[in-house]
């Protein structure tokens, strides 16, 4: 026992010893599992990083494009101001009838057609009709599309007359349809960027599902 006694600041020496080379393995294998961790979060970093990038050119191409949609609203806005508020038909008759008959274009007849909701505007069709030679109503034609307000010529339909020739050139019939246009003050273009906004963000919602789908089977 007193052999013993003298001897037990050797079992103490090496007891500290044994604890604190487990200690210091124990350590060692901690800093090799971080080591073994370093390239996994390396590349996990990176592609974190390319990530950004793309996110971060995404979010530049979104924005160029609600700048070109907004351009596009304001556009179509011009536009509508430069329409009338109101279209009488009266006064589109009047106009039309005064130009054929300052060509002699004979046995004229009018109606107002309906009226089409185009979006920013309406457009109100008149049906005419008359007889003359081809070369009258291709005068007439110009003449329409030369006016200072906006008419456009929608359809047109030709077909020799049978009425008696008093002259050299064929007289034919013609049925033309023009459109007047006004201005639709209830209409504003939507820009859909709320939409857009929308899509993108349930996008990257469902990107993050798939990746958190992945983590978990692995």
């Amino acid at each position: 026992m007193g052999s013993l006694l003298r001897n037990i600041h050797w079992f103490i020496i090496f007891y500290a010893g044994f604890q604190g080379w487990t200690a210091w393995d124990d350590h060692q294998g901690k800093i090799s599992s971080v080591r073994d961790e370093i390239p996994v979060l390396q590349k996990n970093i990176k592609k974190g990083r390319k990530e950004k990038k793309q996110l971060t050119s995404l979010f530049k191409d979104i924005e160029a494009a609600k700048e070109r949609i907004k351009e596009v609203a304001l556009e179509v806005e011009k536009i509508q101001k430069q329409l009338p508020t109101e279209v009488a038909d009266p006064e589109i008759l009047e106009f039309i009838r005064v130009v054929a008959e300052n060509i002699n274009i004979r046995n004229i007849f009018q109606t107002p057609l309906t009226e089409e909701n185009k979006g920013f505007y309406y457009a109100k069709r008149y049906e005419f009709k008359g007889t003359g030679t081809f070369l009258q109503f291709l005068i007439f034609l110009e003449k329409i599309e030369e006016a200072e307000r906006i008419l456009n010529i929608r359809n047109v339909n030709i077909s020799n007359s049978t009425q008696k020739q008093r002259g050299r050139f064929q007289l034919v019939n013609a049925t033309i349809v023009v459109e007047a246009y006004r201005y639709n003050a209830g209409y504003r273009e939507a820009t859909g960027i709320g939409d857009i906004e929308k899509q993108f963000e349930a996008d990257q919602k469902k990107k993050k599902r798939r990746k958190r789908k992945k983590k978990k089977k692995k």
